[in-house]
């Protein structure tokens, strides 16, 4: 019988902890990008927060000190690339380096396609997509010079099935679902994981005009198995376990966090 280190067995608990490991979370200022920036600081991370509006970002930063973590508040355009080259630089001076990427900076709009402007389709591939690229890909050069990193792209439900009225935002999830698979193939035996988490509705402002239409959360409901829409702590579990050691040997996976939804 193969034998199992005791000390991996005496350590378990602390390959979920993130103590002084530095994270970058995009769209940090709100919504699940606010909710997995509190969550890793929870875990013992540093957080650069990196969204567009410094007032809101400050705002998160105050309650990350609270948890005694430190927080920097980095406004940045993630359509930019030397927006997020500048941001780059500006954690690594500052904090040392980047353990962990969190992609979650994203929009939607609902329209039918035949009325769908062409320039609102493209700002919306411009965030979810051409920004999570971007940052991958700045922050990614950090990460191998390390020789370790842990990305994070936040994905949807929407990136595996279709929608009626929404022709841009689950083609940019999509997107991202193969784009984790391309960078995690490539990155693999660099010591850099990349994975996404595709939530099902999880109420935030992104979503909330769809959720308070009372026809839209009925069938929502009805979609999903355990019968209720996700909180924003339902995230918190999987994010920090994806950052963490724990998930060393996890790569190239999008995880559906999705009460059932794709099961169904």
């Amino acid at each position: 019988m193969e034998q199992i280190p005791r000390e991996k067995l005496e350590g378990l608990l602390s390959q979920f902890a993130l103590t002084d490991r530095v994270a970058v979370v995009t769209g940090g200022s709100r919504g699940l990008g606010r909710g997995v920036a509190l969550a890793l600081a929870a875990a013992g991370a540093h957080v650069a927060l990196v969204s567009r509006t410094a007032a809101d970002l400050e705002v998160v930063a105050e309650e990350i000190r609270g948890l005694g973590c430190r927080a920097l508040p980095v406004p940045t355009d993630v359509t930019d690339e030397a927006s997020v080259q500048a941001m780059v630089r500006c954690v690594v001076d500052e904090l040392g380096r980047i353990d962990i990427l969190v992609n979650s900076a994203g929009i939607v709009k609902l329209k039918p396609t035949v009325e769908f402007p062409v320039d609102e389709w493209q700002q919306i591939l411009d965030v979810n997509l051409r920004g999570t690229f971007i940052c991958c890909k700045e922050v990614g050069k950090v990460m191998l010079a390390q020789g370790r990193g842990k990305i994070i792209n936040l994905s949807s439900v929407r990136g595996h099935q279709g929608r009626a009225n929404d022709p841009a935002y689950p083609a940019s999830k999509g997107a991202i679902n193969l784009l984790t698979k391309s960078l995690a193939i490539e990155w693999a035996q660099q010591g850099v994981n990349v994975n996404a988490i595709a939530p099902t509705f999880i109420r935030t402002d992104l979503n909330a005009f769809m959720l308070d239409d009372p026809a839209t959360r009925d069938w929502v409901l009805s979609r999903i198995p355990m019968g209720r829409v996700g909180q924003i702590w339902d995230l918190f579990g999987l994010a920090v376990f994806l950052a963490s050691p724990a998930s060393d040997f996890i790569t190239g996976q999008t995880i559906y966090l999705d009460g059932g939804w794709t099961a169904a």
